[in-house]
């Protein structure tokens, strides 16, 4: 499972051999909602005319709704694809690096087909093009997550999940971009973002420690001396990001493209005293 915002998606991969060529397979992505309907509870009309706008509903349920204080509109979340790759059994099997980066391709087309279908719900999702960028690479991760039998899609519901959009305008954007974390990361590591406000990322040998801090600096540390390197620091284009959205990007790019981090990152002094496994329960960087 994996979450853009209020939409969580359970993700279905299938590696099958292809009906219509016996020499070729095929890949099936699907995306399915865990919850089939999201019910919005909702001040205004605002949720029935943007399904008026989508061709969902007749107007009568936008006039329906301008009396209703405390209305409530069911969204029906569709899923998305299924959606086929075909490849040559034998590419697989003599060009294994040259196949690998086709799938790649293949996953992370799908993982923008996920986010532009989840988008269309502008009250679930946050209208920002970097976090809309940021999640497609969540559900990028994911998908390989599932490949690599790391996660189980689970079935979906066909009992609606509840939200309240008031409570939603008010800052919960933050509370879901925390779930979020728990979904992309290991429990010790949700355990350190919950106690400490951070997290702790190893990548070969060195340590990258990420604050739970709107521009935030990320700490690097060696593993074999526990000496500070540096502390780098990586700003998003949206200036607006929840911070725990701003984790999951940093942890990500840590994890599996630190290359990049270092790249896009400005260098400044590194902290001082030595690496803590444990870092304090309120710590800054000086």
């Amino acid at each position: 499972m994996i979450r853009t915002g209020y939409l969580r998606w359970e993700i279905d991969v299938v590696d099958e051999r292809c009906a219509q060529d016996p020499y070729a397979r095929e890949v099936v992505f699907l995306a399915r909602p865990t919850h089939r309907v999201v019910r919005v509870r909702t001040t205004n009309h605002a949720d029935a005319a943007a399904r008026f706008v989508r061709g969902e509903a007749a107007y009568d349920s936008v006039l329906k709704t301008f009396d209703n204080r405390r209305g409530e509109v069911d969204l029906t979340i569709p899923d998305v694809g299924p959606r086929r790759y075909r490849y040559s059994e034998s590419d697989r099997m003599k060009m294994l690096r040259y196949w690998m980066e086709k799938l790649q391709r293949e996953a992370a087309a799908f993982a923008n087909e996920v986010v532009a279908a989840a988008s269309s719900f502008t009250q679930l999702v946050i209208a920002s093009q970097a976090l809309r960028s940021g999640y497609a690479k969540l559900v990028e991760n994911e998908i390989f997550r599932v490949i690599e039998g790391k996660s189980q899609p689970q079935a979906t519901s066909e009992e609606p999940i509840r939200i309240d959009a008031a409570d939603y305008q008010q800052g919960v954007p933050e509370l879901v971009a925390a779930e979020l974390v728990r979904d992309v990361v290991e429990p010790d590591e949700f355990h350190e973002f919950c106690q400490f406000d951070c997290l702790t990322v190893r990548n070969g040998d060195k340590y990258y420690r990420i604050p739970r801090r709107p521009h935030g600096l990320i700490e690097v540390w060696d593993v074999e001396t526990k000496r500070a390197i540096c502390r780098l620091c990586v700003v998003f284009q949206d200036p607006g990001m929840p911070p725990s959205d701003e984790v999951v990007m940093k942890y990500l790019l840590a994890k599996h493209q630190p290359d990049m981090l270092w790249q896009t990152g400005v260098r400044f002094a590194p902290p001082k005293g030595r690496f803590e496994v444990t870092p304090p329960r309120r710590w800054s960087v000086d």
